[in-house]
């Protein structure tokens, strides 16, 4: 049989496939003309004075939390370095100036990072204690939710 009887005969076939489908495609109903659609009536909620006077509540006191929860990046960096540890000051510069002194941000120096750390001790999130002559920095239940 030559190709080109071959390509006819197929021509024929998909031609007479594709009225087959638009004759059934006419016969089946559509889906919408299957669907009756009712009206549905919505009322809406009245809030009861006892949940506006509970969700002013909080959010009075969610903002005086997150008032007093702001922190600078550098005391955010300084919390994150304890990952529930006890550090002394010097091991406390190591771990926080290792990320940022490649960056080319110059690194902590002394007196800043036991400025922060005080800022740290004072708002909850850390404790200090002297051990022998050094002081050891101990990451506080609050410092260790706030890190995570």
């Amino acid at each position: 049989m030559p190709y080109g009887n071959i390509m006819e005969n197929k021509n024929e076939q998909l031609s007479n496939e594709k009225e087959q489908e638009k004759e059934e495609g006419q016969k089946q109903p559509v889906a919408k003309d299957l669907v009756q659609l009712k009206h549905v009536e919505v009322k809406k909620q009245e809030l009861s004075p006892e949940t506006r006077n509970l969700a002013q509540t909080l959010k009075e006191r969610f903002i005086e939390h997150d008032q007093f929860e702001r922190l600078s990046n550098d005391e955010i960096t300084i919390l994150e370095t304890f990952m529930g540890k006890r550090l002394f000051l010097e091991r406390i510069a190591i771990i926080a100036n290792q990320s940022r002194i490649p960056l080319g941000i110059p690194g902590f120096k002394k007196s800043e990072l036991e400025e922060i750390l005080n800022h740290l001790i004072s708002k909850g999130y850390i404790e200090s204690e002297m051990v022998g002559d050094k002081c050891v920095y101990i990451l506080t239940e609050r410092g260790k939710y706030r890190v995570q």
